[in-house]
């Protein structure tokens, strides 16, 4: 189970990339590092960090458990998220366990970061679990970190009381870097990753890239993996934009599928009933009808020669299931952002 813990430095996984505080989420950043420790000048215990996919909310969450954990070695941090409290429930639950999973979920929690608020839609249950866990937490001074997608109250399915809680914080809305940070964001990037991109190179791409930080950075990575030997200009990168931006092939898709789940391509192919692999195999389907506008006959001969029926089955199984299963949902989102 997860529990709430005094973590070490080196309990953390590296970043590679420090949190850049640029001019759109400098109020996100000083409203979150206030959480660090019982600010003086807060208003309130608990923050809601709003923004859509890749926007940085995870990041600036990351940033914060690290700056707690390097400068509060005695605060005790619960950082989880809707799809692992939930798996964690649902587990508890099958076992008969839930006592114990409360007790572990309600012992003294100095922070609580909580991510992706708006997974428990569907899951009365579980918000009435993280309900009283913030309750508790609250009524002994501690702090909450929130991430959504959207205001809780635009969140369909949310508890009157637990959308209460969270508005009775501080809802800060994530804006998208302009253009001007967009440059101070590739600089940065290329730089963590000792890439040298020339100003005018960096120029296009803050104007003609990807507006979201993630994607961003993805890019930036693709770009350095696909770089000739003298330095890219703003001609080649011309011309990269207009590749990138063709649709993924169906090897492509399985491939970062393959590589998502931990499986080969010859996995994903062969015959195998496995269950992780039948869920590997459905979502590279599924995505590869989606991205990459395949007929169902060309994506089964892909897959191991199977026919038009199993991959529209693969395609339909995703498709009932992928809003009421989280970590299913999750896996989709992120391999999406990766390859749009």
């Amino acid at each position: 189970m997860v529990q709430s813990s005094t973590m070490t430095r080196s309990s953390l996984p590296r970043e590679s990339h420090a949190f850049l505080v640029v001019r759109e989420n400098q109020l996100a950043f000083q409203t979150v590092m206030r959480l660090k420790s019982r600010h003086p000048r807060m208003t309130s215990p608990v923050v809601n960090l709003i923004g859509p996919p890749g926007s940085g909310k995870s990041h600036l969450a990351r940033q914060l458990h690290r700056d707690v954990v390097d400068e509060h070695s005695d605060t005790s941090i619960l950082r989880t998220s809707a799809a692992e409290f939930t798996g964690k429930f649902q587990r508890a639950a099958l076992e008969s366990q839930i006592r114990e999973f409360q007790r572990a979920h309600r012992e003294k929690i100095d922070l609580l970061i909580f991510e992706d608020l708006q997974e428990l839609q569907t899951r009365p249950e579980v918000q009435q679990q993280l309900l009283a866990m913030v309750d508790d937490l609250l009524g002994s001074g501690g702090r909450v970190l929130f991430t959504a997608r959207r205001s809780p109250g635009e969140v369909k399915g949310l508890s009157r009381r637990l959308v209460n809680r969270c508005q009775g914080g501080i809802l800060i809305d994530l804006q998208l870097p302009g253009e001007a940070s967009r440059r101070k964001l590739i600089e940065h990037f290329a730089s963590s990753l000792n890439f040298v991109l020339p100003g005018p190179t960096i120029a296009v791409l803050a104007n003609r890239g990807p507006t979201i930080p993630a994607d961003l950075l993805a890019f930036v990575g693709r770009l350095r993996q696909h770089r000739s030997k003298g330095p890219i200009t703003p001609d080649d990168l011309a011309v990269f934009l207009v590749a990138a931006s063709a649709p993924p092939t169906v090897h492509e898709i399985a491939k970062r599928v393959s590589r998502h789940f931990g499986v080969t391509l010859t996995d994903l192919k062969s015959s195998s009933r496995q269950a992780s692999l039948v869920t590997a195999r459905h979502v590279a389907m599924y995505l590869a009808r989606d991205l990459a506008q395949t007929h169902f006959a060309a994506i089964g001969e892909y897959f191991g020669g199977r026919n038009h029926a199993s991959v529209m089955y693969a395609c339909q199984r995703v498709e009932e299931h992928k809003d009421s299963d989280p970590v299913l949902r999750m896996d989709l989102e992120k391999l999406l952002a990766e390859m749009r």
